[in-house]
């Protein structure tokens, strides 16, 4: 009788044991297909150093995409509270997109919608991914780590064109390029890409929140001095100030990646591409103004500071 029992409890044992070894090699080639079809599209951590550093890199300083070759481009996103730059990127249906992400500021999230692509962004790291987009169509982008007060706003689009209507842009401003090879930045598209987000469309901001620009950016021009305006677009503001009655307590971020041209053609939209605030009497920014208030190594507390003087 024992004897008979031990035999059905040792069949049993090998029944479980054959089981669970059966269950251990499926899980494993679970694995490496996954990691042969999908693991392109897991990010790699290509680089770490300070956020400085990372964002002087050539990907970074100008974010964007580039074609790599027939079938392949490059995509570089920068994400600071509470925008993409650029907040919309474009690529052909079809191609190999290599993205490089990184943050300039405090961690964020990046997940492109109806993909699997999902990456926290980390500031001082490059993450790298490789993804295809085999459908046409807007993917939105959006920032799943808490960031702050604006971070529901943290939004960015992929477009997905066919090949045919995303060279053809191409083309065309390389053709105006040769056309008029001295025209700047566009002040309107900079606005819409790294300042929109927080203070609006209409440049009215959101009371409590994030202080207007629309009639704001003439006035401390005025009072404050020019200087004092491109200090702040280079090195930020972070403390209380009062803008029209209503005190506003947060961070303005430092956007000194941007060009000397960049932030002259972003400061004079914000003078005068309001309907009702154009401010004519300011004379127009020029690149030069910013540049001679570079390298002189201030913080969003010492801009503050020299506001409240």
């Amino acid at each position: 009788m024992r004897e008979r029992q031990h035999q059905q409890i040792a069949r049993w044992e090998r029944i479980w044991l054959a089981f669970s070894g059966l269950m251990t090699v499926m899980f494993i080639l679970l694995i490496a297909y996954n990691l042969a079809t999908e693991g392109g599209h897991i990010a790699q951590r290509t680089a770490k150093a300070s956020p400085e550093q990372i964002l002087a890199q050539d990907v970074f300083a100008n974010p964007g995409v580039r074609a790599l070759a027939p079938g392949r481009v490059q995509a570089s996103m920068v994400a600071r509270a509470f925008s993409f730059q650029p907040q919309d990127v474009r690529v052909p249906v079809g191609s190999e997109v290599t993205f490089y992400l990184t943050a300039s500021d405090v961690q964020h999230g990046f997940q492109i919608e109806r993909t699997n692509v999902n990456v926290q962004l980390i500031p001082g790291e490059i993450a790298r991914l490789v993804y295809t987009f085999d459908q046409p169509g807007s993917y939105r982008v959006t920032c799943n780590e808490y960031c702050g007060i604006g971070h529901h706003d943290m939004l960015g689009t992929v477009t997905v064109v066919p090949a045919s209507q995303w060279s053809a842009p191409a083309r065309a401003a390389a053709a105006a390029a040769d056309d008029d090879p001295d025209a700047g930045p566009d002040g309107a598209t900079v606005y819409a890409t790294h300042c929109a987000s927080c203070h609006q469309a209409n440049g009215r901001g959101v009371a409590g929140a994030f202080p207007p620009v629309a009639g704001h950016m003439a006035e401390l021009t005025r009072e404050q001095g020019r200087a004092y305006v491109a200090q702040m677009m280079l090195y930020g503001v972070q403390g209380p100030i009062e803008v029209e009655g209503t005190t506003y307590s947060g961070v303005m971020p430092a956007w000194s990646q941007l060009s000397d041209a960049e932030l002259a053609a972003v400061t004079n939209h914000a003078l005068t591409g309001f309907e009702g605030y154009e401010a004519d009497d300011v004379e127009p920014y020029a690149p030069d103004e910013f540049a001679e208030q570079r390298g002189l190594g201030l913080s969003a507390a010492d801009v503050l500071e020299r506001r409240n003087e």
